[in-house]
């Protein structure tokens, strides 16, 4: 249902369909396409019907009479874009099943919908480029051809009958031209528009609820931006009817991704597994429905029956009380994984919040001019378009509270350590000049000390030679880390009691101090540290006279939620260490530092130049070749660590080393199912048998775990009866037996915190080392984590990726109804597809970084004294056509 956004498809795809209208609703041709042209560009009257040769010239590039409009008219112009609007299942149905006179009542409501998402489209996002390189934007206005359908391709369903199911959706087709304000003609500036797609699809969520609303229909299952569902259509029948949709998300599934995740490779899939059009099977298909529901015995007529006596009286004071209580929510919402947040994402949360409510999306800009007056968002700073960069109060209260403290502990002169002494440990443990100068910034006279570095760089080494002279000095050591599992290794590799900073968090929360005068607190993945957890760490340091030192790094993984580690580097000296020794090979330290400064192309060729670069064509082979180099760097005692980018990968991996593990005879035993939930907490299952290795996934103090543990089942068998949360386990963990039922490893809704312990993901691997690697890489990947991925292993790494899906996602990025002839690529277009992708960066930004470049705030030399200005507060109305925006 959200809108989907594709170069558009040649003119006639949309047109021909258009004829015999007059037999549409007894089984003709689709409905003729209808022109969105508020600002009657090129002569076209707003809302008149689509007239094919007129059609057919514009998306030409011509005007017409055949006069050229736009420059560059040659072979490769993208002539237009498809912005297709689909509505809900539940609704499509009610559309298919009920009488004409209704019928015709969703279409006007559909139609209603598109429009408004259209002109949200064209208000915040239509531009056309001018000037030099066309680097500045100019507001345009926007033509779009709209073409409703209403059905899928074919495909089988559950019953093995093969027909198009129901579904109601519009092609808008957005041509590629505009006239400016001098009167010439210039093409769209695309990327706004792409960038827009989820807030459009919000804003089509809420205004067709509210037009399905004053039709009498009741909305409920309100999902993600906005997607929602009409009660009197039971999620039985839509799944039967969507057909077409299962077997795109069973594509999906397979690459271990949901449409929610990957909505790119979602349209790829769709267009590049599409069966044609059943011309002859066309004018039958309200028959083809209606006989499919008798086969399930749906009684439609009482179907419809129940939908209609849905009319009811609208409580217009209800809708404006749901909406304040949805609105009042929406900041810390917006805010739960990220500081900052574009305009677009206040206009999909404000869309999504009016969604149900029966309340128009015209609402949208008046609830955000709302929101802005009562200084329960602020604007930090402007973007590239000009549209504005928000944050909370409460977001920068935090980020000053926390810079604040930062200035205080570096100002605050203790914990200073004789700097020839340390420059003498660093000599003889082998320090390199960047190691030595990091341990000799990190035992200055300050009570904060930050040691940011390049994966691999020897951190832990330099942290040996800090931790050694501060314990001579008579202070008490102790460490933290994000995870147990690198908690647990700073305890073992510098002798110190080191804890898991939720636990030290939570033990103070309950009044047992962690902290005393004189202790030296290491975090170990720092970056990870958000910025709640961040503050409360500073304030316990402070308060108790301790010092805190942060071992980082701001280009690998992002924290789960707002920025704290680039705040406090802010504020104080930073010790750098980018020189990477972890791996043996020189070609690979340069390959891994050029993934980092995202020159993703030259790492991809340095590592396939060592043969360490492998394709497979499907995603079933990919698996096989990662578990097939997995197999050969095999050694006793010692297997590569497989990682994948997701849950669902790292489970695929895992099943596939299961086969091998069975056939070697290391698994023994029957496969027990067992309930479980991932680390996100989806709901899945695995199975046990004896010799499988496990990952525990929660603290568990009687068992003498944490999350991260992992053992080998030793036995496993069910106790008596079939609930699943009564087997019995046995386990070595760590040279000890361990004992459980797998109740006392569950959560609330019966599932185990519980995983197989062969492919980790990239979040649960930050931190550790290995000798050899195995990376199962896709497109979603990006430059922080082919960063992390690629330098876990000593010796060897190896990255293995799907060619066939990359070429589905090429293919996506074609015009819609253009396909390659064997549907691949060449390789090197693969790997430049790849390459880009995997210099992606999406590094967090604070609140205090934004406003301080958009000059909202002091400099950073002045926060670093503790001058820390006044919001400056921008009031009024955000334009809703901004005349220009540069580039530069």
């Amino acid at each position: 249902m959200v809108a989907t956004w594709n170069i558009a498809a040649d003119a006639g795809y949309y047109a021909r369909e258009s004829e015999a209208q007059a037999s549409y609703y007894v089984g003709g041709r689709e409905p003729e396409g209808a022109w969105y042209a508020p600002a009657g560009d090129f002569g076209i009257d707003n809302g008149a019907q689509v007239e094919p040769d007129l059609f057919e010239r514009l998306y030409a590039g011509l005007g017409a009479d055949g006069t050229v409009l736009i420059a560059g008219n040659a072979k490769g112009r993208v002539p237009a874009y498809d912005f297709t609007f689909s509505a809900p299942r539940s609704a499509t149905l009610a559309w298919a099943f009920v009488k004409p006179e209704l019928k015709a009542k969703i279409e006007a409501a559909q139609l209603r919908a598109v429009r408004a998402a259209l002109h949200l489209l064209e208000q915040e996002a239509t531009f056309a480029r001018r000037g030099h390189n066309g680097q500045t934007l100019e507001s345009v206005p926007l033509t779009a051809a709209l073409f409703q359908h209403g059905e899928s391709r074919p495909a089988e369903h559950a019953d093995g009958q093969v027909f198009a199911d129901p579904n109601l959706h519009t092609h808008s087709v957005v041509l590629n031209l505009a006239t400016r304000a001098d009167g010439s003609i210039g093409a769209l500036f695309s990327i706004a528009h792409r960038d827009l797609k989820l807030a459009v699809g919000a804003v089509y969520h809420a205004e067709f609820s509210a037009a399905l609303i004053e039709l009498g229909f009741e909305i409920d299952r309100v999902g993600r931006n906005g997607i929602f569902e009409i009660v009197g259509i039971d999620d039985a029948l839509a799944d039967y009817f969507s057909a077409r949709r299962q077997e795109i998300e069973a594509e999906l599934v397979k690459h271990g991704v949901s449409s929610a995740e990957a909505g790119a490779l979602a349209s790829s899939i769709a267009r590049t597994t599409r069966q044609a059009k059943d011309e002859a099977a066309f004018e039958d298909r309200e028959t083809i429905w209606k006989q499919a529901a008798a086969r399930l015995g749906v009684d439609l007529t009482a179907i419809a029956e129940g939908l209609l006596r849905q009319e009811r009286v609208h409580d217009a004071e209800q809708a404006e009380q749901l909406l304040a209580e949805r609105l009042a929510e929406l900041p810390a919402h917006l805010t739960e994984q990220r500081s900052v947040f574009e305009r677009k994402d206040l206009i999909a949360a404000v869309a999504t919040a009016l969604v149900g409510t029966g309340l128009p999306a015209s609402r949208i800009s008046a609830e955000i001019d709302q929101l802005i007056e009562q200084a329960a968002v602020i604007e930090i700073g402007r973007n590239r378009l000009g549209h504005a960069r928000y944050t909370t109060p409460e977001i920068l209260a935090a980020e000053r509270h926390l810079a604040d403290a930062a200035i205080r502990l570096v100002a605050r002169e203790a914990f200073h350590l004789d700097a020839d002494r340390i420059a003498a440990q660093s000599k003889d443990a082998g320090l390199s000049a960047e190691q030595s100068g990091a341990a000799l910034i990190a035992t200055q006279a300050s009570a904060l000390a930050v040691i940011a570095g390049a994966p691999g760089s020897g951190k832990t080494t330099t942290l040996s030679t800090i931790v050694s002279a501060y314990r001579d000095a008579g202070h008490r050591v102790i460490g933290a880390s994000s995870a147990w599992r690198v908690a647990n290794s700073l305890s073992t590799e510098l002798g110190i009691e080191a804890r898991a900073t939720a636990s030290w968090l939570e033990g103070a929360r309950h009044g047992h101090d962690f902290l005393q005068e004189n202790d030296v607190l290491v975090v170990d993945e720092a970056g990870l540290i958000d910025l709640r957890d961040m503050n409360a760490l500073l304030d316990h340091v402070e308060q108790a006279g301790a010092k805190i030192i942060l071992v980082g790094d701001t280009k690998q993984l992002q924290p789960i939620g707002g920025p704290a580690l680039s705040v406090v580097e802010r504020s104080v000296e930073v010790a750098r260490v980018e020189q990477i020794v972890r791996q043996h090979e020189p070609w690979s330290r340069d390959a891994i530092r050029d993934f980092g400064q995202g020159k993703a192309g030259a790492a991809l060729d340095a590592f396939a130049g060592h043969g360490r670069l492998v394709e497979a064509a499907g995603l079933s082979a990919t698996i096989g070749a990662a578990v097939d180099t997995w197999k050969r760097q095999r050694q006793p005692g010692e297997a590569p660590l497989l990682l994948a980018r997701s849950n669902a990968a790292a489970m695929a991996l895992s099943r596939s080393v299961r086969e091998v593990l069975h056939e070697d005879g290391v698994l023994s035993g029957p496969d027990i199912a067992i309930p479980t939930v991932t680390p996100s907490g989806q709901t899945t299952s695995i199975a046990l048998a004896r010799g499988d290795q496990i990952r525990f996934l929660s603290r568990n103090d009687h068992l003498g775990v944490i999350n991260g543990t992992t053992g080998r089942i030793a036995a496993v068998h069910q106790r008596g009866g079939e609930d699943p949360l009564d087997i019995e386990v046995e386990a070595n963990v760590e040279g000890r037996t361990v004992n459980f039922l797998l109740s006392e490893i569950a959560d609330s809704e019966g599932r185990a915190r519980l995983a197989w312990a062969y492919a980790s993901t990239i979040y649960q691997a930050q931190g550790t080392t290995v000798e050899r690697a195995v990376v199962l890489v896709d497109g979603n990947f990006d430059r922080h984590q082919i960063y992390v991925a690629a330098s876990r292993a000593r010796q060897q790494t190896t990255l293995v990726f799907d060619a066939r899906a990359i070429d589905r996602q090429l293919a996506g990025e074609l015009p819609v109804g253009q396909t390659r002839k064997d549907g691949a690529f060449e390789p090197e277009v693969r790997r430049a597809w790849l390459a880009q992708r995997l210099s992606r960066t999406s590094t967090k930004e604070s609140a205090l970084e934004v406003q301080s470049a958009a000059g909202g705030e002091a400099s950073k030399d002045k926060t670093r004294e503790g001058k820390v200005e006044k919001q400056a507060e921008w009031r009024g109305r955000e334009p809703a056509r901004t005349r220009e925006a540069s580039l530069d």
